[in-house]
């Protein structure tokens, strides 16, 4: 067994120390003009992944103590965007377990959210006060057809072009 339980000193609560889950949110949503945008975060100076400081990611973060996985995604956007998408608005895509994809070892819960609102509106909801300190350096809508262009972290390059490029996606959005 590699994993192992940790009780709390005065609670007597137990947790138990193993692979960590996390949730990554694929955003999209269209200018007036009809153009496909993925909401996107540039990582700041305080993110715990130096190498990936100024590269952009797709909302992410960690599972919280008594939270579901959807409320964490949920959470998660608004931390780092500061826009609240109605729960029923997260639709799981699929799971990444393999233990070979990141350094974490992470358990990743992929969503999509498919706005109905303009990318003009959306992003005037856009705050970074909630985002943890130095986290966030920015956040912006990123047209699909350029997401070449830029410095990704992660594999988020890769999992907007599987999320986003489905023929389904793309023609229902």
């Amino acid at each position: 067994m590699k994993n192992f339980p940790i009780i709390l000193d005065g609670t007597g609560r137990e947790f138990w120390i193993s692979r960590s889950i996390a949730a990554v949110v694929c955003i999209l949503a269209k200018d007036l003009r009809g153009n496909v945008y993925v909401l996107a975060i540039q990582r700041g100076e305080g993110t715990p992944d130096p190498e990936y400081v100024g590269a952009y990611c797709m909302p992410c973060g960690y599972l919280d103590f008594d939270e579901t996985i959807k409320e964490a995604a949920q959470r998660e956007v608004k931390e780092e965007t500061g826009i609240t998408f109605p729960i029923s608005d997260f639709r799981l895509v699929s799971i990444n377990d393999n233990p070979n994809s990141d350094k974490r070892q992470n358990v990743t819960f992929r969503f999509l959210v498919k706005s109905d609102v303009p990318i003009e509106d959306l992003g005037k909801l856009i705050t970074t006060k909630n985002a943890e300190k130095d986290e966030v350096l920015d956040v912006t809508f990123i047209k699909l057809s350029e997401i070449n262009n830029f410095r990704w972290a992660f594999n988020h390059e890769e999992l907007i072009k599987e999320i986003s490029f489905k023929k389904e996606e793309a023609t229902t959005l």
